[in-house]
């Protein structure tokens, strides 16, 4: 019965220092450490003072497209006696205030969903929007 089983011939994985010997020992070269410093060389790129600029003109020019979705649906919210505004974006986070009739509506959160659906879907990616609470 024993010799009907697999797992006895394969043969566990040499631990490194052996593994880097038989490379040395066939004539293959080490991993090459340059390959190495090159990609940790270009993540460090990333956070340079021009990739925080690119990053930021996206932010911006996010708060701009989500700020118009805002301003075509604010018809349908004065139509019904209230009114939205953007407060602020942070991050996946848009804060949104709610007045007038829509400020005590109990479908607000209903309303919110739907703002949500259609900022994430015309901007590819998912957005939370919250109510601002001002007092």
């Amino acid at each position: 019965m024993r010799d009907m089983q697999d797992d006895d011939t394969k043969s566990p994985a040499p631990p490194p220092a052996a593994a880097a010997a038989a490379r040395r020992a066939a004539g293959q070269a080490a991993p090459d450490a340059s390959a190495l410093r090159d990609r940790f060389a270009k993540l460090a790129q990333a956070d340079t003072p021009e990739a925080a600029v690119d990053a930021a003109a996206a932010a911006d020019d996010e708060v701009t497209r989500i700020r118009a979705l805002i301003d075509e649906m604010r018809p349908t919210f004065r139509r019904d006696g209230g009114d939205i505004e953007l407060v602020r974006v942070e991050g996946a986070k848009v804060i949104v205030h709610l007045s007038g009739a829509c400020a005590g509506c109990m479908l607000a959160g209903q309303t919110l969903y739907g703002v949500q659906k259609r900022i994430t879907d015309v901007l590819g990616r998912p957005f939370r929007v919250i109510p601002d609470i001002r007092h």
